[in-house]
């Protein structure tokens, strides 16, 4: 390469490409390109084909140096010298170009990891590399789908977590949709995502999969919706199953909020506001127990005195309490004491939320001691809910279901992306010191 030959090629990176000519303008680097084969054989009949005529195809490929390149391909078209064969013209392909998109091949794989592990909007990217969304969406269609779907991705599961998050809003024209994530626990990644919330739903995804796989789940966990324990079988019904302590302490919350909001609409007749003995305390009412100190206890307290003339949010509060501290013990044992109590006390008060409340955790009693047994939560699956929603937010909204799972499959669900080569590292030159 001393005398120039091949250095243009050497810059360009294609195999299988010669460069023409580059052109620089204040927008974009223009390098035309060709192949190098001078002969092909027909596929249908074998014999050695003729190049008929050439046109060009305008292809984006990574930007050059800081600045966005576009390559012009001068493409073949080749004939078939046998007038009797089936094959008649063709056009050249190359392995570097994808047949789908107008990007080079390893655009469209740079495009998919920042759309799917970086999660960066495909408008912008789309913009950045000059080509139209539906471009850069087939690049990451072409190039994650088969990431997304590899047998390897998943393997074999024994803790299961399923949690619902939005999808749509709702409209004049329909109600929220929601959509069902199904996450491995241990792995702490995505595994799936299903429309809907319904048990119907979860059991029809349960049906498609291995039963093999499936037998291997020993333990799931899931929020405190009917939909799910029912979704469940019979597919996973050899599972243990675990209800979240999270949802059962956000339920316990639920309850305190709504006695409050009613407390303060009977006595002041209006919602909360900022001057209110109720709303004044309203975090401090959520927060546990064993957490306030002196001064928010007091705080606490005094609000109650004021505002609650008949200890109805008091008693709210107290059972708030005895939910909680289900889960400041590791005893089995104890736990069952605990929640044995707590369903007692909620059934036998005046309050309709705190009795509402001990039937709720008189029917998931079994899921919640499951806690004590196993460890399991739904924390990891919050964490990844999280991802999902950067995910929508970033998109800002989804009107495919299937974009909107393969995009969160790709960010969330543990794909084996394709190792970039690393350049060697440069280094600088040590200070130099006269002493």
């Amino acid at each position: 390469m001393d005398d120039g030959t091949g250095l243009a090629e050497a810059l360009l990176g294609l195999a299988g490409f010669r460069v023409l000519t580059v052109v620089e303008d204040v927008l974009e680097v223009v390098i035309d390109v060709e192949t190098i084969a001078d002969f092909v054989g027909c596929g249908a009949c074998g014999r050695r084909a003729e190049a008929q005529d050439r046109m060009a195809v305008d292809i984006r490929d990574l930007a050059c140096f800081g600045r966005p390149a576009r390559l012009v391909w001068r493409k073949r078209r080749w004939r078939c010298v046998d007038a009797d064969c089936d094959a008649k013209t063709w056009t050249e392909t190359s392995p570097s170009v994808s047949a789908r998109t107008v990007l080079t091949r390893r655009a469209g794989i740079e495009a998919c990891r920042q759309v799917g592990m970086n999660a960066r909007p495909v408008a912008g990217l789309a913009r950045e590399l000059g080509v139209s969304w539906s471009t850069v969406m087939d690049a990451v269609e072409e190039h994650g789908r088969p990431l997304v779907e590899d047998p390897e991705r998943v393997g074999p599961v024994t803790t299961l977590g399923v949690d619902e998050t939005s999808f749509l809003a709702a409209n004049p024209r329909h109600s929220t949709i929601y959509v069902t994530g199904l996450v491995d626990l241990t792995a702490h990644k995505m595994i799936d995502m299903v429309e809907g919330n319904r048990a119907v739903d979860l059991r029809r995804w349960c049906a498609e999969q291995d039963p093999a796989w499936l037998a291997a789940i020993t333990t799931v966990a899931t929020d405190l919706a009917e939909s799910y324990r029912a979704g469940l079988d019979p597919h996973l019904s050899h599972a243990q199953r675990v209800a979240d302590p999270f949802h059962v302490v956000r339920v316990a919350n639920r309850c305190v909020d709504r006695i409050r909001r009613r407390v303060q609409n009977d006595t002041l007749g209006h919602r909360g506001r900022r001057e209110d003995p109720l709303y004044k305390i309203r975090k401090l009412l959520l927060a546990g127990g064993e957490r306030l100190n002196d001064r928010g206890g007091d705080r606490m307290l005094l609000g109650l005195r004021v505002g609650d003339p008949h200890d109805e949010l008091l008693g709210g509060w107290l059972a708030k309490e005895s939910v909680r501290d289900i889960y400041l013990t590791d005893d089995p044992e104890e736990a069952a004491v605990l929640i044995d109590k707590a369903i007692a006390g909620c059934a036998a008060d005046d309050v309709e939320e705190i009795r509402s409340l001990g039937k709720t955790l008189a029917s998931w009693r079994t899921e919640i001691l499951a806690r004590h047994e196993t460890n399991a939560s739904n924390g990891p699956t919050e964490g990844l809910n999280l991802l999902v929603k950067k995910v929508k937010r970033c998109a800002h909204g989804f009107r495919s279901f299937e974009n909107y799972r393969l995009r969160v499959l790709l960010h969330t669900g543990g794909v084996t992306w394709p190792t970039p080569a690393s350049p060697p590292r440069i280094r600088t030159r040590s200070p130099h010191s006269d002493a």
